[in-house]
């Protein structure tokens, strides 16, 4: 596999543990500890509006991700410790990065699943999902 290209998921932290009531202006100050923030969007569920528990913030360069990941992760915030780690498309993908120099070899890619298949008995109304 050849080694991600430099951009902006390798400026990209992903913020997990985010509590329910904190708003994106607080969390872009937490981050801001760290140095400058280019984005932050936080993760809003589109059926009720309200946060899903994550985000991520972009930093102008690489070394503040990097530093953004060692020093706000168990970060306090109303009570939850914030997770932080390396996000590549929306997934944090670079969890060894500072552990070897090829931390392609590490990456974790989401397990294939097939879609559902139903199937419908109509003598007894059961439906089975295989």
């Amino acid at each position: 596999m050849a080694a991600a290209p430099v951009g902006a998921q390798n400026r990209c932290v992903f913020v997990g543990n985010i509590p329910y009531d904190a708003t994106e202006e607080q969390l872009v100050q937490i981050c801001e500890e760290v140095g400058p923030v280019v984005s932050f969007r936080l993760v809003i569920d589109k059926e009720t509006g309200k946060p899903k528990g994550y985000g991520f913030c972009e930093y102008k360069d690489e070394e503040t991700a990097l530093s953004a990941r060692r020093n706000l992760q168990g970060y306090e915030i109303n009570g939850r410790q914030l997770r932080v780690d390396f996000a590549e498309n929306g997934r944090n993908t670079d969890r060894n990065r500072e552990k070897v120099d090829d931390p392609q070899i590490f990456t974790v890619e989401e397990p294939f699943l097939p879609p559902l298949e139903f199937s419908v008995n109509l003598r007894s109304c059961i439906v089975f999902v295989l």
